[in-house]
């Protein structure tokens, strides 16, 4: 009799209940979907489907929870059938009563052979991590919550996060500590809703629950912003508002999943910001989305529990064998989706210029079109060598592309693709040498995080940034000892730019000495530092008509290439006086934040570097001393490659460190970066002007200027120097303005030479000139044509 009333309760609980719940949602559903799909007719699926994606995974994570404390209590239960029991059961939270989800849990677990009171311990425990990510996770609201009541303490949400972490870490999660004090009144039960599991896997699992937390809150706020817009400046607030939203709707048992308490908790806040009609229908269409997203998570392990496919046998085997590669190529691909997006926007709404898209892209088109190496001069009217200011012969090996996409978005795609890639080589690099995969795909991350690489690769397009990459795959395969490899990456490295013959013959030592061999380590360190020497002393020169263009910089060390490194070699109290008086701390810290200064401990690898270091930081122009253009793509890579010998010093020298510790000392390093120093939306200076500040009628001058004949010449402003670069004259304002059959106009640049106002006046003028027509003119974008070509 009892078991036949077991079966019945596990009937009930089981498939009826969850169409009970299924009931309950399409009621909702339908109730609001009118109001939803007459006022959002259109939403943007480039935000919409990533934002739903991310809230399926939130549900993944969640269950991977679960499995973990199922792990730490003894019980071996298989990945897919932990999700399919923990989903299935999650899902009946939905029928009003609150508790059907943990009985839900209590059968189906018990089928399992765990005892009801474990299964009540979990559910404590699962309801603990819950309540410890949601709070800590929605810290990152404080900007955005006590903005309007304490002003002062509007920035201090990231730290406050921080802080509440490692107290939680110290103090909440450790049940021996709370066993050990006397609670009064019923806090002493507290301790019951605690783990008693190892502190590193009560990190783990703290970790896991944050970061699902964050991910349910980005994904809110992507689905919203799909419908209307959101300020990405408050982007990382926004994410911590709804995901305290969640932990509100939770609190309130009375509603199931907290149904109308957490809309209207949403609705409240984002009026602030928008009209209190709109915040309501956008916490709504979050919610439907977000049960939709659920659904799709129960369908997929549904499947992956059901249906015996070899194919689904043999791709969880290769996930399962390969997973820390897979996720490292999941990293790579989000960075390269993300930059290429970004970079075209950049270049279709004129934040990319002649200076240096355009040089580059003229280089290239001039090459396919035959005209090898040529462009305008950007400081004249004269067609010139680019050999007259760089030795960037990358740019001809480039030019077949064009045969793909003849267009300046190809160098974009390229150079992210390119930098993307260099993840790989930095996780070989780390996993050759610290042999621990965990650690090297930490280390990888920091890579794509990291803020001067993000900088470099938004900043229009350069040869040399690809050598961030090249650098980093010619290391590792000089390490190997696969020296045919080696000198490719070598090459192409070198050809992006004059001084990485430098690194090169730094590289010749490094084989010289290190790898004893003497022959080809002596023959490339020669030939390197020659070559090097004849582009900046002789070649370059003499195309550009007098001595390199950034020698001028070095000007308190000589008038000459030969005067300049003697006496950077010897006059040290020259060179000591003139790094104290540049800013070097600075550029040091920015540099190195990203990896929380571990090359200081073991710098051997920074010694490649010591060229591009030293001109950077002996330059007069402070440019060179930025992450925030690509004058660190060559140092770079080696910051990373000595952070990982730094790693092996340390665990060397303290081998009862464990690796694990210097990946999430790495993973918080390149966080505190990338949030207080990189470009990212959710960062504290976002680079976000391409989403907030694009121009209205950006398709009419797009179209105005495919209109210019290839073969006429044109002066533009610099914003419009990229879009016009497929042609042999083009010349940059105010030059060429007599010598010019058209001349063109888009007066947003507060960057303009030789001022905006000044640009502008000279439109004023060039309307009065009786030699010109307007050919097209809206609101800040002209072009005029002179009235000799009449053609048009």
């Amino acid at each position: 009799m009892n078991n036949k009333f077991i079966s019945s309760l596990k009937f009930i609980f089981g498939w009826p209940l969850s169409l009970v719940a299924l009931f309950f949602i399409a009621k909702l559903v339908s109730a609001q979907s009118g109001s939803i799909a007459s006022y959002f007719k259109s939403p943007n699926l480039f935000l919409l489907i990533p934002g739903a994606l991310l809230l399926s995974s939130y549900f993944f994570l969640r269950s991977y929870v679960w499995k973990k404390l199922l792990d730490e209590k003894g019980y071996s239960v298989s990945l897919r059938e932990a999700s399919y029991l923990w989903g299935i059961s999650e899902f009946k939270r939905y029928t009003p009563g609150f508790i059907w989800a943990f009985v839900g849990k209590t059968l189906s677990f018990g089928e399992k052979g765990i005892d009801k009171k474990t299964i009540a311990n979990l559910i404590l425990i699962e309801i603990s991590f819950f309540m410890l990510g949601t709070i800590i996770a929605s810290l990152l609201a404080g900007s955005f919550i006590f903005s309007s009541l304490f002003p002062n303490l509007k920035y201090l949400s990231f730290p406050v996060v921080i802080f509440t972490f490692f107290v939680s870490m110290m103090f909440v999660f450790n049940k021996n500590i709370l066993d050990k004090i006397k609670l009064p009144g019923f806090l002493k039960y507290v301790n019951l809703a605690l783990p008693d599991f190892k502190p590193y896997s009560n990190f783990k699992l703290l970790i896991v629950s944050v970061f699902s937390h964050f991910i349910f809150g980005l994904g809110t706020f992507l689905v919203i912003s799909s419908i209307i817009y959101l300020p990405l400046e408050k982007g990382l607030a926004l994410v911590g508002l709804f995901t305290l939203s969640l932990l509100v709707g939770y609190l309130s048992i009375i509603a199931p999943m907290g149904l109308g308490v957490r809309e209207g908790f949403i609705t409240l806040a984002l009026s602030k910001i928008i009209s209190l009609q709109t915040a309501g229908l956008a916490s709504i269409f979050a919610r439907i989305v977000f049960i939709f997203s659920e659904i799709l998570f129960l369908l997929f392990i549904f499947s992956w529990r059901n249906f015996k496919i070899k194919f689904i046998d043999k791709t969880e085997e290769f996930v399962s064998k390969y997973r820390y590669e897979i996720i490292l190529g999941l990293l790579i691909l989000i960075y390269i989706i993300y930059y290429t997006t970004i970079s075209f926007l950049r270049h279709d709404n004129f934040f990319t210029g002649r200076f240096d898209l355009g040089n580059m892209d003229q280089t290239v088109w001039n090459t396919i079109n035959g005209r090898i190496f040529a462009f305008s001069n950007p400081d004249g009217t004269n067609i010139v060598s680019r050999l007259s200011f760089h030795a960037d012969f990358l740019l001809i090996l480039l030019s077949p592309f064009y045969l793909i996409w003849n267009n300046p978005k190809m160098l974009l795609l390229i150079q992210t693709i390119v930098l993307g890639m260099g993840a790989v080589f930095v996780y070989l690099i780390s996993k050759d040498l610290l042999k621990n995969k965990n650690i090297s795909l930490a280390v990888s991350a920091s890579y794509l995080l990291n803020p001067s690489l993000g900088y470099s690769n938004l900043y229009d397009f350069h040869p040399v940034v690809l050598a961030t990459t090249f650098l980093l795959g010619a290391f590792y395969f000089v390490r190997k000892k696969k020296y045919a490899l080696f000198l490719i990456f070598l090459f192409l490295a070198c050809i992006s730019k004059e001084q990485i013959w430098l690194i090169a013959a730094i590289f010749g030592l490094y084989v010289f000495f290190i790898q004893s061999k003497r022959l080809f380590g002596g023959a490339l360190t020669i030939l390197s530092a020659s070559i090097f020497y004849l582009l900046i002393a002789k070649i370059i020169p003499s195309f550009y008509g007098g001595e390199h263009f950034a020698l001028s910089y070095y000007s308190e060390f000589g008038d000459s290439p030969a005067s300049v490194i003697k006496n950077i070699i010897f006059s040290p109290a020259l060179l000591i006086k003139t790094l104290l008086t540049h800013d070097i701390p600075l550029y040091a810290y920015k540099l190195l934040l990203p990896v929380g200064f571990l090359p200081f401990l073991f710098p051997f690898a920074l010694i490649f570097a010591t060229p591009d270091l030293l001109i950077g930081s002996l330059s007069d122009n402070v440019q060179l001393r930025q992450i925030y253009y690509q004058y660190s793509a060559a140092i770079t890579p080696f910051i990373f490659i000595s952070t990982i010998y730094s790693i092996k010093f340390i665990t060397d020298k303290f081998r009862k460190i464990p690796l694990s510790f210097f990946s999430w000392y790495i993973l918080f390093f390149a966080l505190i970066s990338a949030y207080f120093l990189g470009p990212l939306p959710l960062s504290k200076r976002p680079n976000i002007s391409v989403f907030t500040e694009q121009l209205s009628y950006r398709k009419d001058v797009i179209n105005t200027l495919k209109q210019i004949p290839q073969d006429a010449s044109v002066t533009s402003s610099n914003n419009l120097g990229a879009h016009l670069s497929h042609r042999e004259k083009l010349y940059t304002l105010p030059l060429g303005v007599e010598e010019a059959d058209y001349v063109a106009f888009l007066l947003t640049d507060n960057f303009a030479q030789p001022s905006l106002s000044a640009q502008k006046e000279l439109a004023k003028n060039l309307k009065q000139n009786k030699r010109y027509y307007v050919v097209y003119e809206k609101d800040d974008f002209i072009v005029f044509k002179k009235y000799a070509n009449l053609d048009l």
